[in-house]
């Protein structure tokens, strides 16, 4: 009883099951305005907590299942960051993620001379690496969620990254890099919950192919 009734019993108690995230919840709490200090993250420990959340558990769940929590966080991030202003307003931001300090990397894909030829092809167009390697941006919700919110279009392959294009604005451009044919359709749907236009693309499309496909969707 005296534990239920302390006074530095937590608001929130969430439990994680994977101890390698923990360092990001608390970054994601200050990212919504939030105070983290009455949130407690936990394994197996026991704790009393004046609500306990257990995320469910598994991967790939579809965002649709989660809408209306989705659009609701979006529009609270948009209102609390404020509006993104481009750099060069006469010019198209293109971001790519490049995962070249993940598990699954890319960066033989999005290397210089893929950055190079799609500059080329873009000569309208700021070509802007989004780097899994930057570890001050990979630190910084807010930067990541800033640089989505300005990008007119944004590549990356399948995979957790994408998943900041719940900030990206409306009328947008995503090309999604397939890995196989067993790769969930979570990005096309959270891409159509928030306005994008989405296109996949084979993992081992050419330059020419990503500019066809811009160029197409800049087109309408």
């Amino acid at each position: 009883l005296e534990s239920l009734l302390a006074a530095d019993m937590p608001k929130f108690a969430i439990r994680i099951g994977c101890n390698e995230v923990k360092e990001f919840h608390p970054r994601f709490f200050d990212l919504l305005g939030l105070n983290s200090s009455n949130v407690k993250l936990i394994g197996s420990e026991t704790v009393f907590a004046k609500e306990v959340i257990v995320p469910t558990e598994g991967f790939s769940h579809s965002p649709l299942y989660n809408y209306w929590n989705l659009m609701s966080l979006r529009s609270h991030i948009e209102t609390r960051l404020g509006p993104t202003i481009h750099l060069d307003t006469n010019k198209t931001t293109v971001l790519v993620i490049v995962r070249d300090a993940s598990r699954r990397g890319d960066g033989h894909v999005y290397d210089q001379r893929f950055m190079k030829e799609l500059s080329a092809g873009l000569p309208n167009h700021d070509v802007i690496p989004f780097r899994s390697s930057d570890t001050a941006l990979m630190t910084c919700l807010d930067c990541q969620v800033r640089a989505f919110m300005a990008a007119d279009v944004i590549i990356g392959s399948h995979g957790a990254g994408l998943s900041n294009i719940l900030f990206a604005r409306s009328g947008g451009t995503v090309l999604e890099r397939t890995l196989s044919t067993g790769d969930s359709g979570i990005y096309a749907e959270l891409s159509y919950m928030v306005g994008l236009k989405y296109f996949p693309i084979d993992w081992k499309a050419s330059v020419e192919v990503y500019l066809d496909i811009i160029q197409f969707a800049e087109s309408f």
